[in-house]
């Protein structure tokens, strides 16, 4: 199922985190996964933490039915991207994952270069001061020309983009943000590259969306499927972690 489309699992924590949840959900973490989540000062810190890595397990045994969600096992790329290390499946799984205050929400797919991110869009950010410092020029060009409200809500769509898109490559922050610029249309996201930078802008599909007025996510495909793979909405899978 996962080898011809892009399977998104979102949760906003004001509606998952009923009675029992939190404990059903680390229940399916590793002690490695526990321990981490037990680091965290803030109690909806740790929250937050457990229903995402719960999300992913349960994402990836609802693509792969005949894996418990406890048996997933993970890995660290090179520059810290986490991979499915067992078990093997019939199609090799990719994930991306992230949260942000109040939402949490992976990607899954049998294709490596995708990547999903999810931040909580600030009011009172400056959109300008922090573009200048990380975006590229033609971006921050952009920003100036709209009014405060707009521009605020450009500057989230352009981070949640990029970030979908270093994740999707596996980069980290190991690409400078602004050694790409993304050009947003009602036609049409589409990537550009600096000339140093060995990508092909024609092979990446992206999209936006809000789980919540106070959210919002991006989907980085550079799978180069023709039109982008399709995008399969799921509902939060809390009942199984339940059970």
């Amino acid at each position: 199922m996962a080898d011809d489309r892009i399977e998104l699992f979102v949760g906003l924590i004001a509606t998952i985190d009923t009675p029992g949840a939190a404990d059903a959900c680390r229940r399916l973490l590793s002690v490695d996964e526990r321990i981490r989540a037990d680091r965290f000062k803030f109690e909806r810190h740790r929250r937050q933490y457990i229903y995402a890595h719960a999300m992913l397990r349960l994402a990836l045994s609802q693509v792969a039915p005949n894996v418990a969600p406890t048996a997933w096992s993970f890995g660290a790329g090179r520059y810290g991207r986490p991979f499915v290390a067992s078990p093997q499946t019939s199609t090799a799984l990719h994930f991306s994952l992230s949260h942000a205050d109040g939402c949490v929400a992976c990607v899954v797919s049998g294709h490596e270069a995708v990547g999903v991110d999810v931040e909580t869009v600030s009011r009172s950010v400056a959109p300008l001061s922090t573009a200048d410092r990380f975006f590229a020029p033609e971006e921050v060009e952009t920003l100036r020309k709209l009014p405060e409200p707009a521009a605020i809500e450009r500057f989230f769509d352009y981070w949640t983009l990029k970030e979908a898109y270093l994740k999707a490559k596996g980069f980290g922050l190991n690409l400078p943000l602004d050694a790409f610029a993304m050009q947003i249309s009602r036609e049409a996201i589409e990537i550009s590259f600096k000339p140093d930078i060995a990508d092909d802008p024609d092979g990446w599909h992206f999209s936006l969306c809000s789980p919540s007025p106070s959210h919002r996510l991006a989907i980085a495909d550079g799978s180069r499927a023709r039109g982008g793979l399709p995008i399969n909405h799921n509902a939060w899978p809390l009942q199984e972690a339940a059970e």
